[in-house]
């Protein structure tokens, strides 16, 4: 990759990992990744750092969502489920998730703690009007993501 810039985000390291809840059976896991890639707001050919991520979802023993089988890609074969491309004022990574299991993209917000801690704080739909096509299915807006979880490092 040929970059004509590149801007590094150190703020975005705290997050790297494999990160893990568990609460009886039931378990929410991520493997977050930071990836330096073409910048794709800006068509200038700049490298930014983004996060991008797979995840399990498991509820009462039953797999809900898994995208864990892909973690060994890259941004480019489009095999995420996550994709962080900044982090706020208050140690917040601000992602997009695929909620696999409704067919749905939500915005989560995910709250650095300490080095072995994260929690996701919320896990909204984004707002507005959406535009689907004739013959697309439209997905179901209900979150099906734990939130307001604590996570672990692994």
């Amino acid at each position: 990759m040929q970059c004509s810039s590149y801007i590094p985000n150190p703020l975005m390291d705290k997050f790297v990992g494999h990160w893990k809840w568990t609460s009886s059976n039931n378990s929410f896991e991520m493997i977050l990744k930071k990836e330096k890639t073409y910048n794709i707001i800006e068509d200038d050919h700049s490298c930014v750092d983004y996060i991008i991520g797979f995840h399990q979802y498991i509820k009462n023993g039953v797999i809900i969502e898994n995208s864990l089988q892909h973690q060994n890609t890259n941004f480019s074969q489009k095999l995420k489920s996550i994709f962080g491309a900044g982090v706020i004022p208050g140690d917040i990574l601000w992602a997009g998730i695929d909620n696999l299991s409704t067919g749905s993209h939500v915005k989560m917000e995910v709250e650095y703690i300490d080095a072995t801690h994260i929690k996701i704080k919320s896990i909204k739909n984004y707002p507005g009007t959406k535009l689907y096509l004739p013959g697309e299915t439209i997905p179901s807006s209900e979150i099906t993501l734990p939130q307001n979880i604590i996570l672990t490092k692994q």
